[in-house]
C-alpha cells in the first residue's frame, strides 16, 4: 500500500511536469509536434526512472518470516503491552500481524471455564487458530497466561515454527501492579482457580527468548523478541 501511494503521487508529479514542460515549449517555440514530443519524452524517461526507484524499494522492504509468537507469563506480567508493542514494530515496517490476546478471544468463541481443563482447551483453541493464521503466511502475536507446560507443548506442534516469549515477572510485582484488580478478588477468595494465587503457573522449560520486565524495558523487551523472530 505504501509503494502504491508512492506511484500514485509520483505519476501525478510526471504527468504534471510533462504538462508544464509542453505549455514552456511551445510557449517559446510555437511548435506544437515538436513541443507535444519533448513533454512525451519527459514523461517517458521519468515514468522510467520512477519505475527502477519502486523496484528498488520492493527489494529493499522487509519481509518478516511467518510465525507464531506466543507470549506466557502470569496476569499482570506485561504480555499484552509488549505484544502491542511487538505489534506496532512490524507495522511500521510494513507488514501484516495479527494480535491473539487471550481475554479479547474468549469473548467471540464458546465460553469456557477457568478450571484446568478449561483452561487447557482455551489454549488450545487459541493455539489452533494460530496455526490456521501462520499456515496462510502471517506473523501471529499471542497473549495467553497458558499456566500448563503440556499445553504449550501440544499449540507447539501444531506450528511451522513458535517463537516461545516467557514474559518473567515476579509474582509480588504483578500483585502490585494488578490493572484489572483480579489479585486482589483472588487473595480474597472471590475468584477461585486464579492463576498465581490459586492454581499453578508452570514456567516454560526451554523458552526460545525470555524477558525479565523487572530489568527490561517495553522497547527492549519488543526488540529482544523481534530479533530472535527475524534471525
Amino acid at each position: 500500500m505504501i509503494v502504491n501511494l508512492r506511484l500514485k503521487k509520483l505519476f501525478i508529479y510526471s504527468f504534471t511536469g510533462a504538462i508544464t514542460s509542453f505549455l514552456i515549449v511551445y510557449f517559446y517555440t510555437n511548435r506544437l509536434i515538436f513541443s507535444l514530443l519533448l513533454a512525451l519524452c519527459d514523461l517517458l524517461l521519468k515514468t522510467i526512472l520512477f519505475y527502477f526507484i519502486n523496484l528498488l524499494f520492493s527489494k529493499s522492504k522487509f519481509k518478516a518470516k511467518p510465525a507464531i509468537i506466543f507470549l506466557t507469563g502470569l496476569s499482570g506480567s506485561g504480555k499484552t503491552t509488549i505484544a502491542k508493542s511487538l505489534i506496532q514494530k512490524y507495522k511500521n515496517l510494513g507488514v501484516k500481524v495479527i494480535l491473539l490476546d487471550g481475554d479479547d478471544i474468549r469473548k467471540y468463541i464458546p465460553q469456557t471455564g477457568f478450571d484446568e481443563e478449561s483452561r487447557k482447551k482455551h489454549n488450545l483453541n487459541v493455539g489452533y487458530m494460530s496455526s490456521l493464521l501462520e499456515s496462510q503466511g502471517h506473523v501471529v502475536v499471542v497473549s495467553l497466561i497458558s499456566p500448563y507446560i503440556e499445553t504449550r507443548n501440544d499449540i507447539r506442534k501444531m506450528c511451522k515454527r513458535m517463537i516461545e516469549v516467557y514474559v518473567k515477572t515476579d509474582i509480588n510485582i504483578c500483585i502490585k501492579r494488578d490493572p484489572k484488580g483480579l489479585y486482589a478478588k483472588a487473595i480474597s477468595g472471590e475468584i477461585k482457580e486464579f492463576t498465581g494465587i490459586s492454581a499453578p503457573y508452570y514456567a516454560p522449560l526451554s523458552p526460545e527468548v525470555v524477558v525479565d520486565t523487572e530489568l527490561l524495558n517495553i522497547l527492549e523487551c519488543t526488540e529482544l523478541i523481534f530479533k530472535e523472530a527475524n534471525k
